[in-house]
């Protein structure tokens, strides 16, 4: 990997050289130019690192405060939601236990229909049962007397 400092420090050393002859109003070869370019392009970069580190610094405290606030609304809004839908479930399940409840009684008068139905059903049978027995008897009696 490229060593920044190394090339920092020849880069400087040389824009000193040619600054030197500027100042002492002497010409500098096309080299030197070029460094001369190369360090104000170098120290360009380097403001523009500068700006852009601030700036990324910048837009992490925007988008950190923004998403705390996001987090916080939508906190708010869940929170919001959950009530109502717990008052519905409540509602919810009041109706469905009154309807619980009328199927219940429902349950109630068919099983008070049944009961009547098998002491019909038993009454009859006890009846049938006693005509079948008074029957039989009188043919047997009428059998035994003929």
């Amino acid at each position: 990997m490229f060593d920044d400092r190394i090339f920092d420090g020849w880069l400087d050393e040389q824009a000193k050289k040619a600054m030197d002859k500027i100042a002492n109003s002497e010409a500098i070869s096309p080299e030197q130019v070029t460094i001369l370019i190369l360090k104000a392009q170098t120290n360009h970069f380097a403001h523009l690192d500068i700006e852009l580190r601030e700036d990324m610094k910048s837009l992490d405290t925007r988008l950190s405060f923004e998403m705390q606030s996001m987090n916080e609304r939508l906190s708010r809004e869940m929170q919001s939601m959950n009530e109502r839908l717990s008052a519905e479930m409540k509602s919810l399940r009041e109706d469905m236990d009154k309807r619980f409840e009328q199927v219940d009684k429902r349950f109630e008068q068919v099983d008070k229909r049944f009961e009547q139905l098998t002491s019909r059903i038993d009454r009859f049978m006890i009846w049938s049962f006693a005509i079948t027995v008074s029957v039989g008897g009188m043919v047997v009696a009428a059998i035994r007397f003929l």
